[in-house]
């Protein structure tokens, strides 16, 4: 590999490597490392800051050779992934999820430096071959730079990328870039070395788009690089020079100087409204679905990203194609976005004069697909009453009081005679240990959904748990959809692609009186309204449960499985709720603050909006498609919904006879 790596290249990135300090003066120790995407911006690893800052130490120093001549900037952390204390845990004891690894940080000082150029791709093939960069400790507290060479050789759940062995990373490295020298983009960040091994454990830098501050700083990072373009040596005119590049002179070719325009012109124009939208339009620019397991994408760059095939980008026609459908989509949705269109629009015809004239016709025919028309895009979709169409529905069900394994049975209700009959499932034996859930039933859920999806149109999803599960985030969860659906995106959250509902495990067989008139008055009266019903730890009584008429519906900001939160929740449904909203996530101490009072504000306006309650689980699946493209909503990302449909009862176990 080493014949490929360029040296000028190589200048450009650890110039743009850093490393982090305490701002404390007789603190030398060195954290970790991490690099410049955009100005002011800095990416690392979480666990490279994890129990070194906190509430008294919010400010700490970022260092490095092109970074205000090596001299020290103050710096704050702006966003983690982690969503735990930083300062409360030893980061010497806390191993993150590779999910949760990731911080944004800030430069508080406003300095030139370099910026590194971030791959758009998320499809990372086994045998790429990287350098890692980054920086290790030396005994006086200060710093050494450092890089290596090494070689994806395993993929480690969605984002992670298994390195190895060809060398063995030092302590220090991990926050730093992974460069993929055949492209010349930054691709992921080293996380971890394998203990006494050598190799590592990266993360793709696709899970950036995770971040609420994501889409201002990759605009940030586009802006910057197309202002670079006349420095005689920046980050598009080494990759131009790299074997196997097309050339600017091959107008057929789309080069990375088409690339850096393309992108600064998609950063200018309005965001992307939802993944949805993304994905249509990279399905009819490619004529097909991309290869691999892309990631969600949520900007139009990661739209972007998805138009190669292997290590090779499409023709320019089919770049074009995708641009031209964008500026198409803002045009007819964001008339006040003009200026920005336009400037779009006369590059794109500047650009098709170039190449051929028999594909020409390919992008300047190019129309929206009809969902994504004026009035035409999707509605809400009214959740499914008995025999309408296709709901899977997971049963989960703990084996232990620690409940640390499970069994699972997954089931197709399409109205039909075999509704209760179970499609898969492990009902035997040790069970499924907690964390692997999700890689269990990644294979039969895709083939359950294959089953039910429509076109346009998932098939929801609901997971029947117990009071004490009710917090497991299913909603978060990554499965791979192989279905054949006209806007497949083959992984996503699976609270965006489709609504997801829990259930009551323990309401199976016939329905309590209870749960049978509120939840028929409930869809009689069609309007919903919002009820707080936990108030600093301390749940509503019994009673007040009861008689809470008909429409209203239990919010509580503090998980359903524990505390006081379970208390509030049991009297729910012991009084026949049949639909609920609840914060899944922790709950920021014992009292309740300002994040309490915007859920259940929130929460009052997002039900005031919802017509009939047979709309809400789809309203909140679109809330979440919206929040990845920062226009706000977060309250819902980790809000749960309970929605219990009374006709459709859970089916009774066998053996077991469930009254009213």
């Amino acid at each position: 590999m080493s014949e490929r790596r360029d040296a000028r290249l190589e200048h450009l990135i650890e110039n743009a490597t850093v490393h982090f300090h305490s701002a404390r003066p007789d603190d030398e120790e060195m954290w970790g490392s991490g690099f410049l995407v955009a100005p002011g911006w800095v990416l690392t690893c979480a666990h490279v800051l994890l129990g070194r800052i906190g509430e008294d130490e919010e400010e700490f120093r970022v260092r490095g050779p092109g970074l205000h001549d090596g001299r020290p900037v103050p710096a704050r952390l702006e966003e983690c992934l982690y969503p735990g204390p930083l300062g409360e845990q030893s980061h010497e004891r806390t191993q993150l999820p590779v999910d949760q690894d990731m911080a944004l940080v800030r430069l508080l000082d406003s300095v030139e430096h370099e910026c590194v150029w971030l791959s758009d791709r998320s499809d990372h093939p086994f045998g790429d071959n990287r350098i890692v960069y980054g920086y290790r400790p030396l005994a006086d507290g200060a710093a050494q730079a450092w890089n290596g060479e090494a070689t994806v050789n395993a993929h480690d759940g969605p984002y992670g990328l298994r390195l190895g062995p060809s060398n063995e990373f030092p302590p220090g490295v991990s926050g730093g870039p992974v460069l993929d020298p055949a492209t010349g983009a930054v691709v992921a960040v080293i996380k971890c070395r394998r203990g006494d091994r050598d190799g590592g454990l990266s993360i793709a830098v696709s899970l950036m788009r995770r971040f609420a501050a994501y889409h201002r700083v990759i605009a940030e990072h586009d802006r910057w690089h197309d202002g670079r373009r006349r420095a005689e040596h920046n980050w598009i005119t080494r990759q131009a020079k790299l074997p196997g590049t097309p050339r600017e002179a091959d107008f057929d070719q789309w080069s990375p100087v088409d690339r850096r325009k393309a992108l600064a012109l998609l950063a200018a124009v309005e965001p992307a409204d939802a993944p949805h939208t993304i994905t249509q339009l990279v399905r009819r620019a490619r004529g097909d679905d991309p290869a691999g397991r892309p990631h969600l994408p949520v900007s139009w760059r990661d739209g972007h990203g998805q138009l190669y095939e292997g290590d090779r980008p499409h023709e320019a026609f089919v770049f074009l194609r995708y641009l031209r459908l964008v500026q198409l989509f803002l045009e007819a949705h964001h008339p006040a976005d003009k200026a920005a269109v336009e400037q779009l629009d006369e590059w794109i015809r500047d650009r098709l004069a170039d190449v051929r004239p028999s594909v020409r016709t390919n992008v300047e025919d190019a129309v929206l697909p009809p969902g994504l028309l004026p009035g035409g895009q999707r509605t809400v979709e009214p959740y499914p009453g008995p025999g309408e169409r296709g709901v899977v529905l997971l049963e989960l069900e703990p084996l232990d009081d620690d409940h640390t394994r499970f069994y699972w049975t997954l089931r197709i209700d399409d109205g039909g005679e075999n509704s209760d009959v179970p499609r898969y499932g492990v009902t035997t034996g040790p069970g499924v240990i907690r964390d692997h859930l999700r890689d269990a039933l990644d294979e039969p859920l895709a083939k359950a959904f294959e089953s039910v999806d429509r076109p346009e149109l998932p098939a929801p999803l609901e997971v029947a748990l117990d009071l004490s599960n009710f917090d497991t985030p299913v909603h978060t969860w990554q499965i791979y959809d192989s279905a054949p659906l006209w806007d497949r995106v083959r992984q996503q959250l699976l609270g965006v692609r489709r609504p997801v509902v829990i259930r009551d495990i323990e309401r199976r067989g016939v329905p309590a009186e209870s749960w049978d008139s509120r939840w028929a008055e409930t869809l009689s009266r069609g309007r919903l309204t919002a009820r707080g019903t936990v108030f600093d730890g301390e749940p509503l009584e019994a009673h007040r449960f009861a008689q809470m008429p008909p429409g209203h519906i239990p919010v509580q900001c503090r998980r359903a499985g524990s505390g006081a939160g379970r208390t509030a929740m049991r009297l729910a449904l012991d009084a026949g709720h049949g639909i609920a909203l609840w914060h899944s996530g922790d709950h920021p101490g014992h009292e309740c603050g300002a994040r309490c009072d915007d859920l259940h504000r929130s929460t009052v306006g997002f039900l005031a909006e919802v017509a009939d309650p047979a709309e809400l689980p789809d309203r909140l699946r679109r809330i979440r498609e919206h929040i990845s493209t920062g226009n706000g909503h977060e309250w819902a990302g980790e809000v749960a919904v309970l929605y219990d449909d009374r006709r459709r009862p859970l089916p009774a176990e066998e053996g077991v006879f469930d009254a009213p």
